[in-house]
């Protein structure tokens, strides 16, 4: 099977940057690896002759311009291939078209900087093309969402031959769920592959078109799953090859992220106070990354929905990548509060879901009460 694959580069990336293409395929019977660097942001490439079932493409950037890709790559065909491979590659099934590479992260195990995988795609004159896009309430991107929100799930597929043709060719397409945990504090995945695993489910499509379940929920194993983190991954796989292995096509990949939970210290539930204490505080734990985070307080039981007073020492906001904690101050002064009575002190979060409206996250009540009473006896001593 001799063509030619052309890639169509827009790339926003530093100019100094060294960005290449990588193949992966075999040639000969032979693993091999073509590195084809980039000059430029923009532009095309005609990639190497395709042979066998198929090559992964992939697209790699780096930020250090004195970096020569070739110095990790042994390029002669036969000879073990050194490849730096990304870490958060979902295309690793090799061994299905026939490839097999000794995979050395860093080549001469001296400290080398990783390149970024921008993109990947294993290709061939017969297989089926799908591409898979995941949405959350959050536009960020890479796409996240909330341990108890839904996100929706969509996949195309082209190119799946009609099982009536006497021609043949790849007649189905199969989606796998996998996940992977993180660490709660670190917010990456757990090393050697611990907190991996599949799920059960998979869906099969047989013909073209595009499916959409706009209802997912995640389902990574957690004991308490409003406190999941990680991630679920998305891929589309067909069969190669007269073995039947599958070979990936597409991938998509969300993060989840734990809602977050507040414990107010230093006020006692229903206790009399003469004054909000000045040791109150409220410890904030697992913050989404993009959220605005407060207390306010208003006379008279809780009220979902009541708009009370904002404690301004408690404000915190956050847009970054992973889950925040805080701890802030209940900073009250007399002067804000009203009559005695029963106070309710509401801790709320904003973040993209629920439309952005504010969230409770806990409360505390208590009795503000500034009577001051003296208990003593009088006595009445005459002298006769």
């Amino acid at each position: 099977m001799k063509s030619f694959l052309l890639l169509t580069l827009a790339l926003a990336l530093p100019a100094g940057a060294v960005d290449f293409a990588r193949q992966i395929q075999l040639v000969h019977g032979q693993a091999v690896v073509y590195d084809i660097p980039l000059t430029g942001t923009t532009g095309q490439v005609l990639s190497k002759p395709l042979e066998g079932d198929g090559a992964i493409l992939q697209l790699y950037a780096f930020e250090d311009e004195t970096y020569s890709p070739w110095s990790l790559l042994d390029l002669n065909a036969g000879n073990i291939a050194h490849v730096n491979l990304a870490l958060d590659s979902h295309l690793l099934d090799l061994e299905v078209l026939g490839i097999n590479l000794d995979l050395i992260l860093g080549g001469s195990g001296t400290p080398e900087p990783l390149p970024q995988l921008l993109d990947e795609i294993a290709v061939g004159t017969y297989l089926p093309e799908a591409t898979i896009t995941l949405r959350s309430e959050d536009s960020y991107l890479p796409v996240r969402t909330r341990a108890d929100r839904a996100y929706s799930f969509n996949v195309a597929v082209r190119k799946l031959a009609d099982p009536t043709d006497p021609r043949g060719g790849i007649t189905k397409t199969r989606v796998d769920r996998d996940f992977k945990l993180y660490h709660p504090q670190l917010h990456v995945a757990y090393p050697d592959g611990v907190g991996q695993g599949s799920y059960a489910e998979a869906y099969e499509f047989n013909r073209n078109g595009d499916f959409t379940d706009t209802t997912v929920y995640q389902a990574l194993p957690a004991v308490r799953p409003t406190k999941a983190i990680g991630e679920e991954t998305f891929t589309a796989r067909v069969p190669m090859g007269s073995t039947g292995a599958q070979v990936a096509i597409a991938s998509g990949t969300i993060q989840v992220w734990p809602v977050s939970e507040a414990v107010v210290e230093n006020i006692v539930p229903g206790k009399r106070y003469i004054a909000v204490p000045q040791d109150a505080r409220v410890v904030l734990t697992d913050l989404y990354p993009d959220s605005v985070t407060y207390a306010h307080i208003y006379p008279g039981l809780p009220e979902l929905g009541r708009v009370g007073k904002v404690i301004g020492s408690s404000v915190v906001s956050y847009n970054t990548y992973a889950p925040q904690n805080a701890v802030v101050p209940l900073s009250v002064t007399d002067a804000e509060l009203g009559a005695d009575g029963t106070y309710t002190i509401e801790i709320l979060t904003t973040t993209p879901f629920n439309h952005r409206q504010p969230e409770r996250v806990t409360y505390v009540s208590f009795v503000l009460d500034r009577t001051i009473e003296i208990h003593g006896t009088l006595v009445n001593s005459e002298k006769k």
